[in-house]
């Protein structure tokens, strides 16, 4: 964090402590960055909210209303006069105004599209048909298309025109439509400007890298802009019509969301979209208790294992010794694995036609692993019980153990995103459980061979 961005926060921090010891805002209010308004917000009362939202400037407010998540967006859009939302909705690009109106409840949705202007309501509604968490939710409509027959200086001068007007949410590109209005290429504005003016624009554009259609699922998107580097990605119908483009910075904010659930779900914890300090504690305990409640049925297999080795157990009690460590080892040498081929799939780097790649590579790994850490276990046990029997099963059984929990962990992740599941959803949690399941009856089943 640099040192502005320390400054900004101390600033807010001081308007949380200020609304709290009701004192005088507006001039501090007016130092602060937009952006770290909706962080004042999270951490102050409910009835606080409508006070710091009615203080700030229309153009400001603007700016952070789509940004809110939608539990804090309900309790600030009842603050706010009807005449200043409708002012605040029509100043704002389409994409934002989309995303605005997904966020709020259907009784606010209706209410703001009675009163939205009927041309502003139309060009927000194409964006609307779409789920906001795909490319057509995600894409803004108000881009610069132009026919490919235009002479480049026509092109030019009616652009220059449009952005004087703020007619474009974005202006890094020019787009060449065909009299069917289908993409036949782009060219950026700077490109454009240093073309020969005497040109038809179909003969300075170039095809795009890449386009997608607007039911793409936004994370998809995401990856398609990381791989080609692009500023702003088309999106077109199945007929290749033009119906508007993603721009980068939405795809920041779909990756920082994304990432965000996969970390939930990797922890075993279910989508939780408002923000911890905003979250209802019953929210929580809701997405949180079932979960636990499934790993402890699934360890109620571990302890039947456990019993059903009973003998075993006492005729050599220090087998007991080291049930924690074959189940953490087992355990963390699967989240390893299984971690690294969700990120894979995450990234577009492994599919499902790598199946055998991964069985084959974790094959290899997971040997090497048991390898070198069977002799360093044998050691520790031998040094803490001195029998050499318990010592040898516990090296023999590691082995074992990481090269079928390795698997299993690689495995996992492709079988859930063959059936449709996003693979984040085979936790950490759920895969360790599992691993404690499988290395206990590993372990045990080595002893009973070893001991007869």
């Amino acid at each position: 964090m640099t040192a502005e961005n320390v400054k900004t926060r101390l600033e807010a921090e001081e308007i949380i402590e200020r609304i709290e010891a009701d004192e005088d805002l507006r001039l501090l209010i007016s130092k602060i960055s937009p952006q770290d308004i909706p962080y004042i917000l999270e951490r102050i009362p409910r009835e606080d909210r409508g006070r710091l939202i009615r203080l700030l400037p229309n153009e400001v407010a603007g700016k952070i209303l789509p940004k809110l998540p939608s539990e804090i967006l309900e309790s600030v859009v009842v603050e706010i006069e009807r005449e200043r939302l409708i002012k605040i909705a029509t100043s704002l690009p389409a994409d934002e105004l989309s995303d605005l109106f997904n966020k709020l409840p259907f009784h606010w949705k209706k209410k703001l599209s009675k009163w939205l202007p009927t041309w502003k309501l139309n060009e927000v509604k194409p964006l609307l048909a779409y789920p906001p968490d795909t490319a057509g939710g995600l894409m803004t409509n108000r881009i610069p298309i132009f026919f490919e027959g235009l002479e480049v200086d026509k092109v030019i001068k009616e652009f220059t025109v449009r952005l004087k007007f703020d007619e474009y949410d974005t202006s890094h590109y020019i787009y060449a439509v065909n009299s069917d209005e289908k993409l036949k290429g782009v060219i950026p504005s700077k490109e454009l400007l240093l073309a020969p003016r005497d040109k038809k624009l179909r003969d300075v554009v170039s095809p795009p890298l890449a386009v997608v259609k607007p039911g793409t699922d936004q994370e998809e998107a995401a990856r398609i802009v990381a791989r080609y580097d692009l500023i702003e990605l088309p999106v077109v119908d199945d007929k290749g019509k033009l119906l508007g483009a993603i721009t980068v910075d939405d795809v920041i904010d779909v990756i920082v969301k994304e990432s965000g659930e996969d970390l939930l779900k990797l922890a075993a914890t279910v989508k939780v979209t408002a923000p911890y300090l905003a979250a209802k504690i019953t929210d929580l305990v809701k997405k949180r208790v079932l979960w636990l409640i499934m790993l402890c049925l699934v360890e109620v297999v571990v302890a039947f294992i456990i019993s059903s080795f009973e003998k075993v157990i006492s005729a050599t009690i220090a087998l007991a010794f080291f049930i924690p460590l074959i189940s953490s080892t087992g355990g963390n040498s699967g989240v390893q694995t299984s971690t690294l081929v969700i990120r894979g799939l995450a990234t577009g780097e492994l599919s499902l036609r790598d199946l055998l790649r991964i069985l084959v590579k974790e094959s290899m790994v997971s040997t090497l692993l048991g390898l070198v850490i069977s002799p360093f276990l044998f050691a520790l046990s031998f040094a803490v019980t001195f029998q050499l029997w318990v010592s040898i099963i516990l090296a023999l059984a590691i082995i074992i153990i990481i090269f079928v929990v390795n698997l299993m962990g690689g495995i996992m992740p492709l079988f859930v995103a063959k059936i449709g599941i996003d693979p984040a959803t085979i936790s950490a949690p759920l895969v360790t459980t599992v691993a404690d399941a499988i290395g206990l009856t590993i372990y045990f089943l080595v002893a009973v061979l070893v001991l007869g």
